[in-house]
């Protein structure tokens, strides 16, 4: 990684954009930060943060819900879940979901933060997580039957009535700009 770790909490960017490469040359009005990502398989997004109500083709947009972190821990991957679930059930699930984490009895020490995002519709959440190393994410995800934790609020998530689909894709950071404001 060059450059910061992006700051998903950071109070100045509550949208965030997720879509295919882009540089941002033209500095749209509100970009706060862009970060591109690799996945394993070699496949690029980006993600950006943005001030305010943001649009870009090809890009989806989210709004900031909740943000559970662990500070001072170097990130070695970046996992994006994307949630696709029934309109208005994205809150209850993301709800949920912290509630299995604050639960879980031995968590697994390789998970750092979960960056919850509920879609301009409602009907998709993106979770942008970040872990040690893919390897401990992937532990945790076979130590868990699926999910990161275990037990029966795990069931629960996995069951959940609003689910519709998921997907799980881990990323390394390929490089992080910060545009400041105005740019």
């Amino acid at each position: 990684m060059t450059g910061m770790k992006p700051d998903l909490a950071r109070a100045d960017a509550d949208v965030l954009l997720v879509g295919p490469p882009d540089d941002f040359a033209d500095h749209p009005d509100g970009l706060v930060a862009a970060h591109r990502l690799v996945g394993e398989d070699g496949d690029e997004v980006t993600v950006s943060q943005w001030s305010g109500p943001a649009r870009r083709e090809g890009f989806t947009a989210y709004r900031r819900h909740r943000t559970l972190s662990r500070p001072g821990v170097e990130v070695g991957c970046v996992v994006l879940v994307t949630i696709d679930l029934e309109p208005g059930t994205a809150e209850e699930w993301i709800d949920l979901v912290l509630t299995a984490l604050a639960a879980e009895q031995d968590p697994h020490p390789g998970g750092i933060s979960a960056h919850f995002h509920i879609s301009d519709d409602g009907s998709r959440v993106l979770n942008y997580a970040e872990w040690v190393s893919a390897q401990a994410h992937v532990d945790a995800l076979n130590r868990g039957d699926g999910a990161v934790g275990v037990g029966e609020l795990w069931q629960r998530v996995r069951g959940f009535h609003g689910l519709k689909s998921s997907t799980v894709r881990r990323y390394r950071y390929a490089d992080t700009g910060d545009h400041g404001q105005g740019l």
